[in-house]
């Protein structure tokens, strides 16, 4: 018998791991709202950090869940987010907006990333470009405001799939709601 992977939270309490680590080809759209909406799998006790902190540790940003857009296809070299898919945000927006209109202080992270070809300067360009457009996608056509959504890029430093050469799965944008971890 296998047991199914989980995420520790601080009080005892496990998340499965498919609901720590969404990808949003597959959520209902109630999924993708626990989890934007979800507390920390962890204590975090009552430190807050500043926002670049968040951005530059991946243990701070381990302990909200996060959402892999696997719906939006970057080809390889591009950044751009095609007309075609945009309508694969509806769900997602949908989320970020409801959660919005409850606490307009919000604040979610999205993270690019590359594949494996190219100079890691490129590849941190490329990167920090993809979770751009998705952020102006956001803004642009479901009037998510710019204030509560964050980009960073982190080229080909993680990987999702293993491969020193070309791999879509490697080009991606995740989500993550940072709100609990920042000062305020």
């Amino acid at each position: 018998k296998r047991c199914r992977p989980v995420a520790h939270m601080g009080d005892g309490m496990a998340l499965p791991l498919d609901r720590y680590v969404v990808e949003s080809r597959y959520a209902p759209p109630e999924l993708l709202f626990q989890t934007l909406n979800a507390p920390p799998v962890s204590d975090i006790g009552r430190r807050r950090y500043t926002i670049d902190e968040v951005l530059r540790s991946e243990r701070l940003r381990a302990w909200m869940p996060r959402i892999d857009l696997d719906t939006i296809t970057f080809e390889f070299n591009s950044a751009y987010v095609p007309d075609d898919q945009l309508g694969r945000l509806d769900r997602l927006a949908d989320a970020i907006l409801r959660i919005i209109s409850a606490r307009p202080g919000e604040i979610f992270l999205l993270e690019g990333h590359t594949d494996a070809p190219g100079s890691e300067i490129y590849n941190l360009q490329l990167s920090e470009a993809r979770a751009q457009s998705v952020k102006y996608a956001l803004v642009d056509a479901y009037g998510i405001p710019e204030r509560n959504l964050v980009t960073v890029g982190y080229g080909e430093e993680f990987l999702k799939v293993l491969s020193d050469g070309p791999e879509q799965l490697n080009r991606r944008v995740t989500l993550r709601r940072i709100t609990p971890l920042v000062a305020r």
